[in-house]
């Protein structure tokens, strides 16, 4: 095994929106690596073949991580770990990574494996709220944040991830995988969570999308995304999402009580606060 992209060949299980967007940023790459891919759509999987994003298809998620260099598993986590024991003994010395937007579930799932000397963790935070690999684009993940969790894995193997994804123009951020989760739930979770609760309310309320302005749109964005990929991450972090679920209704409740008594200056302090934080970014 060899570092950066003297890697030259890597196989990608999943091809939705982030995998398929890896494959596509990776063609762009001078030197890049031979890529075969497997996904469950395989009319997708046939696109990017067309699309000349990937090498060859594999018939199987097997098939597609064996004599590899790298192996990335793009898929949501409850089915990243079952392939992952599916595919035990299969990767041989390669590197083994993932985008899964959780790291400590992965980790502990690879060092019961006995693969924590191969496994780095990666989440790339980036992303959308459309799926699929007709969604994937070639620059997603250029000037974004890409998280690497080393964990046990050697410095080269973690080198080889962290290269790969600065090829593609990302900021690596080295993180420990507990801060990252923490970090996500706050940052991630809570963000979709308060956009699915809040487009349920204007629903409620009789809204259309088509009533909203610029920041009706924002705060809903999210209330877009696909239940499937969220259900095993919150699964995950339930305490700590609770936690911040709390938070925020505390914070909802003190505002209630401002409004309910007409003590607007509880509520433009409140304002003043965060309008300053949002300017110290």
């Amino acid at each position: 095994m060899t570092g950066g992209f003297a890697l030259k060949r890597v196989g990608i299980v999943g091809l939705g929106l982030i995998g398929g967007s890896l494959a596509r940023a990776l063609r762009r790459v001078d030197g890049g690596p031979r890529i075969v891919a497997f996904n469950r759509n395989r009319d997708d999987a046939e696109r990017a073949l067309d699309d000349g994003s990937i090498d060859a298809v594999a018939p199987t998620a097997e098939e597609a991580v064996e004599g590899q260099d790298l192996v990335v598993y793009a898929t949501p986590l409850d089915v990243a770990r079952e392939m992952m024991r599916a595919h035990k003994g299969r990767w041989e010395d390669a590197t083994v990574t993932d985008v899964v937007g959780l790291k400590a579930p992965m980790l502990q799932e690879a060092r019961a494996l006995g693969i924590a000397s191969q496994f780095v963790g990666g989440h790339p935070l980036a992303g959308g709220t459309a799926s699929g690999y007709m969604a994937s684009s070639a620059d997603l993940f250029s000037g974004e944040t890409v998280f690497v969790c080393g964990g046990e894995a050697g410095a080269e193997r973690i080198d080889a991830v962290q290269s790969m994804w600065q090829a593609l123009g990302a900021r690596v951020r080295p993180i420990d995988a507990d801060a990252h989760d923490r970090l996500m739930v706050w940052a991630s979770h809570l963000p979709q969570l308060i956009s699915n609760v809040v487009a349920r309310a204007m629903a409620e309320a009789g809204l259309a999308v088509s009533d909203l302005g610029p920041g009706g749109r924002d705060l809903t964005r999210l209330a877009g995304s696909s239940p499937d990929m969220w259900t095993g991450l919150l699964a995950e972090a339930s305490e700590e999402n609770v936690r911040a679920i709390e938070s925020v209704q505390s914070s909802l409740e003190a505002v209630r009580a401002a409004l309910s008594e007409r003590s607007l200056d509880e509520v433009a302090d409140l304002m003043r606060t965060t309008r300053e934080w949002r300017q110290e970014q």
